[in-house]
């Protein structure tokens, strides 16, 4: 009785057993691949489990001892982390632009196409205001471009050395190089002002007194 019962319990569990529980084995990658892959696991863990193991081997990292199933684990934990940091970044980063933006405030009141000695380009018409308490003496930041569904259609990085007193405004237009041949420059070229969304993201204010705001 004991014997069956035993031989029944080794039975389980080699039935229990899949590709997920085979040591990693370089030499058995085809075989073990096509057997995950036979196994229903799902495209997602599947890419993810491939992904890693790549990344093992440019990163020198030794996978020898571990089944498919640990490696998968893994990739799963690092994915988590990513997507924690990723998250946690776009958070500070938004809370950054947001606390800027109430130093420095942009509107773009006209959007142009002009033709200059031979020369194309698009043109913007920008107002600064600074709503600070200090004289602003320069300032960087970024201007994205994006259709009505705030997909982007353009990025353009400004610094600007003018000085803006506290409380007022600062207005300057400026160009960007048109190119026929750039989807995105026949996009603005044709967009109505009314149909763009404008997103100022200042990266660092400059005050005259020497104080700075990033």
């Amino acid at each position: 009785m004991k014997k069956i019962l035993l031989l029944f319990v080794i039975s389980l569990i080699v039935s229990c057993s899949g590709p997920l529980d085979r040591e990693y084995n370089e030499d058995m990658l085809e075989e073990d691949g096509k057997a995950l892959k036979e196994s229903g696991l799902s495209e997602e863990d599947t890419q993810l489990l491939a992904g890693w193991m790549i990344r093992a081997k440019f990163k020198d990292i030794d996978l020898k001892g571990k089944t498919y199933g640990e490696i998968l684990e893994e990739a799963k934990d690092y994915k988590k982390e990513e997507e924690i940091l990723a998250k946690k970044t776009k958070k500070e980063e938004e809370e950054k632009r947001q606390r800027l933006n109430t130093a420095l405030t942009l509107a773009m009141y006209d959007k142009g196409y002009e033709k200059y000695n031979y020369e194309e380009y698009l043109t913007y018409s920008l107002a600064f205001e600074n709503k600070a308490a200090q004289d602003i003496r320069a300032f960087t930041g970024t201007l994205s471009i994006q259709n009505l569904f705030e997909k982007e259609i353009k990025s353009i990085s400004l610094t600007i050395d003018d000085p803006i007193p506290a409380g007022e405004t600062y207005k300057g237009t400026y160009t960007t190089d048109y190119n026929q041949f750039k989807d995105e420059d026949n996009i603005l070229k044709s967009k109505d002002l009314d149909d763009l969304i404008i997103v100022w993201t200042p990266e660092k204010i400059i005050f005259t007194d020497g104080t700075s705001l990033e």
